[in-house]
Order: structure tokens, then sequence, then C-alpha cells
């Protein structure tokens, strides 16, 4: 009995994990073997089933592949989809796990992930937000349950009631994870920005480990692993006298967040490439459409506050942008006989505004000629972000490079015409020219606009912007032969835009409170239609059409009242306001003449390099209080010169006017003497020297010419340049250039005035194009006594366009640091 006993109770011991001979009171001994517990055991069962499961499916594929005959291309296929998926899902999991360890302030993954660094890190003006971070931190277990309450409550429902085929939907799950989202860096703006209202961007990095499972009938799916990164702007406005002293936040994207999933169970089939970026799009689209400008949320703090205009404020103009080529494109369709070309396309967007332009086939060389009419909502901040493809039907585009335009940057200049370097790209350039509108109740402005109109010959081209705010209706018919309240919505239309409301439900009186905009081509003649409609039936429950030209003899070009609906005594209560788009600044027509400017590195560009490249900063005049957004939102900042920040740089190149005090000691200038000689019939332009020219990209100094042109004749030809002065930012020169032109024909002409920097051997294997340092137009109808022989004159230089493009990728920065 007693080695019975002792024998039972080891066998306890050992299940409890043994004994140690080392322990007080052991033998001394070497212990028992662990007997593993009966849940380790059930677990590692579990585990075989699944693995023999598996097997024994593909081993089933292989036998039926074999027995039906299928050819041997299936398999590959197969394996290649496979594989792909794959390569994919550890990607994937890679990232995930970076951006997870990095937001747990982990120093080796920090040092060895530099690009994924918050933004606080590189700009002075963004600020570290970890007291915030440990506010979130603190808070996210109630976030979670707040979440949870929301969808159940209000999401659900809804959901189920939409369709007949969703009665069954329900959130089985929702767990959104012990990681909270962190906060990059938090901007404050100062400038710019009205007395009643607080603006501040944030950069907002999420890796958490969310699992949110649905459930329709037998079918169970959902998304685990989600990742976003954007940049989101918080607006706190109005401020008041009285408690809160905010009367409402606003919060919104300004420009597409990056989102990245993993899907789970049902939805787990849609996880290969092509259906994947499909679905992962229209995640995308549907959190545009409800997060990013124009689009916001807010939340009224104060009662008695027009939560419409709160998510729905004016806009502050239109961006007018004309795509028209693109040059030495990457081949992205290599084939074996011959050189690859490729087919692009073009994508724009502007916030939640998407524009696509058609696709040339076989070149690199693509022109396009379009154009696009983007309504901005936000100034400062805000960005323009161009993407280059190669269409690739039937499998996934190849992307041929990116950039991206600082909407105020335009706006301070009015026009811009600039070729952009392609960033993520080994060659390629955009061009494109893009014009602010303002938006003005004038009349007159009209007038104006049409003339532009027909000068740039594109009659599809907007005159207005007209501002629908839909806020309720009330009396509506009732819906025959339906046993139930309507789901009325209302369909705005404008030749052939459209726009609709989201659906109120079994409702007769319906309160939407939503906004939108159309860009009317012609004022004088288009309307506005406004229907009514049943989303049960799709049956009208009234309609009304409104004249566009009503609006302008009205005050302020805007009214807002009810209008009653045809046939009916229902009321649509509708607020409109018709706006005419202002330019102030007008194309030139020797624009198309700007020379483009071009990367100077085959690889990624740097900061000065994606600038435009007389830009170039010197340590005691840079300054870096440009801004731009990079491709997944965060803020970035672009290095610019002080003197190109100066109201003096406009967009176009101006013909300038001699310096009549002599050189300006720290502006860029050229020397020159103009002369007509009666004797040979020639003019001549001596060029003496030039001052302050500012060295390329990791330069100190360079090695300056000057490249003339007597336009409008840009041929080979009748090119005329200097000689070469090496390592000098100060160069003399002091040559005769001759140009075979009678006076007369001199008198009606230009020069066309560029210093450039010569290429060194190594450039030009490279393929790396000459660095323009400065250029300068000399209209000859302004140089007074031309036939007798002229003092020198001082031009100043001015930069070519390019420094609204984004100077660089991230990376490029980070090199710097």
């Amino acid at each position: 009995m007693a080695e019975s006993s002792n024998s039972g109770a080891g066998g306890v011991g050992t299940e409890a994990g043994g004994t140690d001979a080392s322990a007080p009171g052991g033998t001394g001994q070497s212990p028992h073997p662990t007997v593993p517990s009966r849940l380790q055991v059930n677990e590692d069962l579990l585990v075989l089933i699944k693995k023999y499961a598996m097997t024994l499916g593909l081993l089933v594929v292989v036998w039926l592949v074999g027995y039906w005959a299928f050819s041997v291309s299936w398999i590959m296929l197969g394996l290649f989809v496979w594989m792909a998926r794959e390569k994919r899902q550890r990607a994937k999991e890679f990232k995930i796990k970076t951006a997870r360890k990095a937001a747990q302030n982990e120093q080796e993954t920090v040092l060895a992930r530099l690009e994924d660094l918050p933004s606080w890190v590189y700009f002075p003006d963004v600020e570290r937000a970890e007291w915030l971070n440990k506010i979130l931190a603190q808070l996210w277990p109630y976030v979670g349950r707040y979440v949870e309450d929301i969808l159940r409550t209000s999401v659900e429902p809804v959901v189920k009631d939409s369709h007949e085929m969703l009665k069954s939907f329900q959130f089985s799950n929702i767990m959104l994870g012990d990681m909270p989202p962190r906060v990059g860096g938090i901007q404050v703006y100062t400038e710019h920005v009205h007395r009643n209202e607080i603006i501040l961007d944030m950069e907002i990095m999420y890796a958490g480990d969310c699992d949110i499972q649905i459930r329709m009938k037998r079918f169970l799916a959902g998304i685990q692993d989600l990742q976003i990164h954007g940049t989101l702007r918080v607006v706190m406005k109005p401020l008041v006298k009285f408690s809160p002293l905010i009367g409402g936040i606003t919060v919104f994207f300004l420009n597409r967040p990056e989102i990245d999933f993993n899907l789970t169970n049902l939805a787990d089939v849609f996880d290969f490439p092509g259906l994947s970026s499909l679905l992962k799009g229209i995640v995308a689209d549907q959190v545009a459409n409800f997060m990013v400008l124009p689009n916001r949320y807010p939340m009224p703090l104060i009662p008695d506050l027009e939560v419409a205009k709160l998510k729905y404020p004016m806009p502050v103009g239109v961006l007018r942008i004309h795509l028209k080529e693109a040059k030495e494109l990457m081949r992205a369709d290599v084939g074996f006989m011959k050189k690859g070309k490729s087919d692009p396309y073009c994508t724009l967007q502007v916030g939640a505004q998407s524009f696509k332009s058609k696709t040339i086939e076989n070149t690199l060389e693509p022109r396009w000629n379009e154009y696009y009419e983007a309504v901005v909502d936000q100034l400062e901040g805000q960005t323009m972000q161009v993407n280059m493809f190669d269409e690739d039907p039937g499998s996934k585009d190849d992307p041929l490079g990116n950039a991206a335009v600082s909407i105020s940057e335009v706006v301070k200049m009015g026009f811009s015409d600039m070729w952009l370097p392609l960033e993520d790209a080994t060659t390629g350039q955009v061009h494109l020219r893009m014009s602010w509108l303002s938006l003005s109740s004038q009349m007159e402005a009209l007038d104006k606009m049409e003339k532009v109109k027909r000068i740039a010959d594109a009659d599809a081209l907007s005159s207005a912007l007209l501002v629908v705010r839909v806020d309720s209706a009330k009396n509506l018919p009732t819906v025959k032969k339906s046993g139930s309240d309507p789901n009325p919505y209302v369909e705005l239309s404008v030749a052939q835009k459209h726009w609709k409301t989201k659906p109120q439900y079994n409702t007769y009186e319906p309160v939407w409170e939503e906004a939108f905009n159309f860009l009317i081509q012609n004022p004088l003649h288009q309307e506005l239609l406004a229907e009514v409609k049943d989303e049960k039936t799709k049956k009208t429950l009234g309609k009304k059409v409104i004249s566009v030209k009503s609006l302008l003899t009205l005050d302020k070009m805007s009214t807002k009242r009810p209008f009653r609906l045809d046939g009916t005594s229902a009321e649509l209560h509708m607020e409109l306001i018709l706006r005419i788009l202002s330019s102030e600044a007008e194309e030139s027509d020797d624009l198309d003449e700007i020379e483009p400017i071009s990367p100077t590195a085959a690889g990624p560009p740097t900061p000065a390099a994606a600038a435009s490249e007389p830009s170039q900063p010197s340590p005691a005049s840079s300054t870096e209080d440009r801004q731009a957004n990079n491709s997944n939102g965060s803020v970035v900042r672009r290095r610019t010169n002080a003197a190109n920040a100066a109201p003096a740089t406009t967009p176009t190149r101006p013909k300038s006017a001699p310096a009549a005090d002599g050189p300006n000691p720290y502006a860029c200038q050229v020397q020159l003497s103009l002369h007509h000689s009666t004797d040979t019939d020639k003019l001549l332009v001596t060029v003496h020297k030039a001052t302050n020219l500012m060295p390329l990209a990791n330069q100190k100094m360079c090695d300056p010419y000057v490249r003339i042109y007597l336009q409008p004749d840009k041929n080979r030809s009748g090119r005329k340049k200097t000689s070469v002065v090496k390592d000098n930012v100060n160069p003399a020169w002091d040559e005769t250039l001759e140009f075979p032109v009678t006076l007369a024909e001199a008198k009606q002409r230009s020069l066309d005035i560029v210093i450039k920097n010569k290429r060194s051997l190594f450039e030009t294997i490279r393929g790396n194009s000459t660095g323009t340092l400065g250029r300068v137009e000399v209209d000859l109808s302004k140089v007074d006594n031309l036939a007798t022989q002229n003092n020198p004159i001082w031009f100043e230089l001015k930069q070519d366009m390019g420094s609204l493009s984004r100077s660089s990728s991230v990376s490029s920065y980070r090199s710097e640091l």
C-alpha cells in the first residue's frame, strides 16, 4: 500500500512538472521523464489532423489532375499563384512586425528601419506627442468597447436594413486589440489661420492586432492586422466666449491614407494579387468617402451649431490641371528582339477626387493634352498626387513613378508650368500646367472666364462652381403598392454629373444635411435637376428643375429656401450657392518653350534634385518653410532657396528688364552688352560676366557657360554658346556671340539666355542632364538704342520651375541627417 501510494504521489508530481534532484528533499537522482498533459496531447492531435487533411487534399488534387489529364501548365500556374501569394504574405508579415516594434520604440528596430521614423525627427516645427500616445494607450480599452457598441447598435442595423440579402448580417467578434495607434508628430498652424479657429495636423500610425469578424448565415469572414498611415487634420472651429470655448471639432484626412490588412476565413479567398488589390481599392474608396477631403467627420460641442456647415464648408477654389505629356519613361514591357516600351497612363489625386488619363500605347513619350478640374477645400498641407502606370490588361499595372505638387504653392503664383521628375523611378518626367481659380460672386468674372476658355479653345472647361446643400424634405407623397414607409434619397444632376444623398429609412420627412459640388461649363444655359426617389421601389417621389442662370441675379448669387416639387405638395429644403471661377494669372504664350527640368541622378532624386535645379540652397540661405505630404501622408519639408521663395519668382519665364542701379550684391545676375552692327547686319551679344551663381546639389563650385537662342528659332544651328569657366560662381567670359539678323527683325524677337553647368564625362555616361543655374529672357523690342553701342546691362536671372514638386523621398532626407 505504501509503495502504491508513493508511486501515485510520484505520478502526481511528475504530471505537475516532476521533482528536481537539486530541490530540498530530492533524491539526487535524475528526475522522472515529463509526461505531457491531456490538453497538450489534444492540441498535438489537432495539429496532426490538420496536417493530414492538408496533405490528403494536396494528393487528391494531384490525382485529379492526372485522372482528368489536365495540362502541366495548370500546375505551373497554380504554383506561380501560390508563390506570389506566399511572397506577399511574408512581406506583409515583416511590415506588420516592423511597424509594431517601431511603435513600441524598440531602438534596434528604429535604427534598422529609418524610413519608418516619425516626422518630428526631421522637421523642427513638428513636435513630439508622447504625452498623447500615453493617453491613447490608457484610453484604448475603453475606445475598443465604444467602437464595439457603435458597430453593434448603429452600423449592424443599418446594414441589415439596406438589403434583403443582408438580413442575417452580424458582427460575431469585434476586438481592436492591445496596440493603440500612435501619433508620430503634431504640427499646429499659426499662419494663414482665422482668428476663430485652431488647425493642427497629426501623423497617425496604426499597426494593431485587431480582429473583426462578420457572419452571414453560415459564412464567416474577417479582417486582421489592420494598418493605417496618414496625416489627420483637426480643425477646432468656431472658438466661442463661453464654455467649452470650442464650438466644434472636425477631423479628416488631407490625402488618402495608406491602408493595408489581412483577410481571414471566407474572405481569405480574395487574398490573391488581383482580387486583393481590387478589394483594398474598394475599402480605400469607402474611407475616402467618409474621412478624406472634401468629406469630414464633425463633432459639435455646443448646442444650436449647424453641423452641416462644419462638415461641408465652402470650398476655397478650383485647381485646373492641364496634363500635357511625359517623356523618358521607364520601359515596362521588354521585348526579346527589340527595345521595350510602355503603355502609360496617369492618375491624379486631390483628396478624395481622382482623375485618370487615357492610355497611350507603345510609347515612352506620351502626349495626353487633357484637362481636369479639382475642387479644393484646404490649401495648407494638401497636395496633388501624380502617379504614372503602365497598363497591363489581365495583371497588375506596373508603376512608372510618382510625384506630388503642393497646392498652396500653386495658389501663391496663380499659374505654373512645370516638368516634374518622377520619383521611385530610374527616369521619367511629366509635364503639367496648373491654374488656380478663386471663387467670385461678381458677374464681371464670368466674362473674363469665358474669354480665357475661348483663348484656350476648350469649351469643356468650367466657368462656375455650384454648391448644393440638401437639408431635408417634408410632406413626401405616399408610395403606392408599398406596405411600408419609403427610404427616400435625393439624386442631383447637372449635365452628365450625378450625385445622390444617403437614403433615410422609413420616413416621409427625411433629414440629409449633405452638400455636393458641381462644376458648371455654361451658367447661362445649364440646369440643376433634383429628384427625390424611394430606394425600395426606385420610384420618383418628386422632382424640381432649377435654372443656374436664375442664381446670377440673386444677392451674393445664393438662395436658401424650400423648393416645391413638381406635381406634389412636398417641399425640398436646399441651399444653392453659385460662384464664378476667377483666374488672376493668365497663361503666357511662351510657356511651351520652357526647358524641362531633368533629374540629376539615375536613382531616386535628392531633395535638391527634385526641386528646381537652380534652387539649390547654400548653407546660409537655405530655408525649410515649404511644405508637402509624402506618399503616405506624413508631413515633409523641402529645402528651398530664400531668394526663390520671394515674391519676385514667378512660374513663367519673365522677360526681364535691365537693372538700372548696377549689380545687386545678393542677386544671381548676368551682365550683357547688346548691339546691332549695320556693317555686318548682325546682332552682337557680348557676355561679360555673372555673379552669385548657386552650385548644384552636393557641389561647392560649378563650371558655368552661357547658351543663347534668338527666339523663336530653337534649332541647333541658331544656338550660340560661350566657353566654360571652371570652378567659379562669379565667372567672367567677355565673349561676343553673333546672330545674323536685320535690325527690324531683331526688334521683333527676344533672346533666351541660360547659364548652365558643364557635365563631367561620368555624368554624360550616366545620362544626367546639364544643370541649369539660371535663365532670363530679354525682349529686344524693349532695349533702347539697339543700333548704337550700348553700355553693359545687368539682368537678374530667374529660376526654372520645379520646386513645387515633392523634393525627395523620405529616405533621401534621412540620408542627409
